[in-house]
């Protein structure tokens, strides 16, 4: 790529517009995941390989609920200026940082579907951080 074309990615503008995307994705993506923990908890946590208790059920029930609330919030946000939209990663870096290690440190056995979550959130995190520091270009 040419000084130019780099120039052109960099700045809050260009971040901003490229985080609405991620913010949209990931939306999509807690969306579906907070749906299958309300419904499904108990299958949920056997993909994941948590054994668990009725009330770690109603936990990942909790946590479902709480993933479709924060995937209508990242969808309503991708609508702010660009700003707001730098914080609002910036909050999904915290988020999602803290989730991944979550995974990381669940109990459990690890099965190809806590490895793929593990990717994902890992995925999303990168993608703010780069998109973050990009907006410091000039």
């Amino acid at each position: 790529m040419t000084d130019a074309e780099l120039r052109d990615i960099g700045g809050i503008a260009a971040s901003a517009r490229l985080i609405r995307v991620v913010l949209g994705v990931g939306a999509a993506f807690f969306l579906v995941a907070g749906l299958l923990l309300v419904v499904a908890p108990r299958a949920f946590a056997d993909m994941i390989g948590l054994d668990g208790a009725t009330e770690t059920f109603w936990v990942l029930q909790m946590l479902g609920a709480a993933l479709i609330g924060l995937a209508g919030q990242m969808w309503l946000v991708r609508r702010a200026g660009d700003h707001p939209i730098m914080g609002a990663a910036l909050v999904m870096v915290i988020a999602g940082g803290l989730m991944t290690v979550l995974t990381l440190t669940l109990p459990g056995t690890w099965t190809p579907v806590r490895w793929a979550l593990l990717g994902v959130g890992v995925a999303f995190v990168v993608a703010y951080v780069a998109l973050l520091a990009l907006s410091r270009r000039s």
